[in-house]
């Protein structure tokens, strides 16, 4: 049987140099949101993140891996003291496209429904040793934009010759959600705010990315989005600021941890991104995010899907995400997601 990893599921191997969408800054679009065909290694992945005003975190990861099979991943952290996951497989046929509508459907029982924005709604639920539900809507959103036509350009090939696509939409950089979490039974009334961003590669994901880092903040002064960085130290990526009322687009300039180059070899101890102001975005200059990396979970993302420990290790080993929260002088409570191994 063979693995397929989706855009979170990462390793370090190879090379990669990286090439900038061309086009000016733009807002977002129904084709944005929409799956993006790629080649023979294909994968695409729709990414949720929620910070609830309980306490809990939660998180959902839609996934179409190889233009073959799609993979739905729930999981949630402190709701009620208690956390819990669960992932499903099936095959392609069952992902819908309604476009008449602006959904996305996987056999009915997970949703994307309606554009990104206010208004928009994730359904997951799932019956696999016990019982899982999410319904969650935006009742608000700061706008997203994107830098040109989104798709970033990495040679991923030793000699570095053969450029491939990876595109990246930060669809939601922040929005305030409401409605239900479930959990074998036990449904509560939920309110808090959300990420939610979109990202596919034309290749397998090792060949891109050693280590993916997603952030996003509450606050008045805020920065969220998501920088990859590369098997070669490398990175790419963008993320939407709010700083001093002034709102832009930022690409990664550095990426440090303890004032030297982030190789991604291993998960930091804590980390230094400095900005480039996109070109006439609004940005102006900005401060960096500066953050210890003390996470609140380490989550295994391939045991939670279901693979066994002889899949894992045919895989390369598992997959983490480390979920936590640090606070930082200049952007307020920043929430955040690593991933690597």
């Amino acid at each position: 049987m063979r693995v397929y990893l989706f855009v979170l599921l990462l390793s370090a191997a190879g090379f990669a140099e990286v090439g900038l969408p061309s086009g000016e800054v733009r807002a977002l679009g129904a084709d944005d949101f929409f799956r993006h065909t790629g080649g023979k290694a294909y994968s695409e992945s729709w990414d949720y993140f929620f910070v609830l005003d309980n306490g809990a975190k939660a998180y959902v990861t839609y996934s179409f891996n190889d233009a073959s099979e799609i993979t739905t991943q729930f999981s949630v952290w402190n709701l009620n003291g208690k956390s819990a996951a669960v992932g499903r497989k099936y095959p392609a046929e069952r992902f819908w496209e309604l476009k008449d509508k602006n959904t996305i459907s996987i056999k009915d029982e997970y949703k994307m429904e309606g554009l990104p924005g206010k208004g928009h709604r994730v359904l997951f639920t799932a019956d696999k040793d016990g019982k899982y539900f999410l319904d969650l809507k935006f009742t608000s959103a700061a706008a997203a934009q994107v830098p040109g036509d989104g798709i970033f350009t990495v040679s991923t090939n030793k000699m570095g010759l053969i450029p491939k696509k990876a595109g990246l939409f930060v669809h939601i950089p922040y929005g305030r959600v409401e409605g239900r979490i479930g959990v074998n039974g036990d449904t509560l009334s939920v309110k808090g705010y959300g990420y939610f961003d979109h990202s596919f590669q034309a290749d397998e994901a090792t060949k891109f990315v050693a280590r993916s880092f997603i952030f996003t903040g509450s606050g008045n002064d805020r920065v969220a989005g998501r920088v990859n960085v590369t098997p070669s130290g490398e990175h790419f990526g963008y993320a939407l600021s709010v700083k001093d009322g002034k709102s832009g687009v930022v690409l990664p300039a550095e990426v440090l941890e303890k004032g030297n180059n982030y190789n991604g070899k291993k998960f930091p101890s804590s980390l230094e991104v400095k900005w480039n102001e996109l070109g006439g975005s609004g940005a102006g200059e900005l401060p960096p995010l500066v953050l210890e990396t003390k996470y609140q979970e380490k989550f295994p993302i391939l045991g939670s899907i279901g693979l066994s420990k002889i899949l894992i290790k045919l895989a390369g080993g598992e997959i983490y995400q480390l979920r936590g929260r640090s606070k930082t002088d200049d952007w307020g409570r920043v929430d955040w997601v690593l991933v690597g191994k």
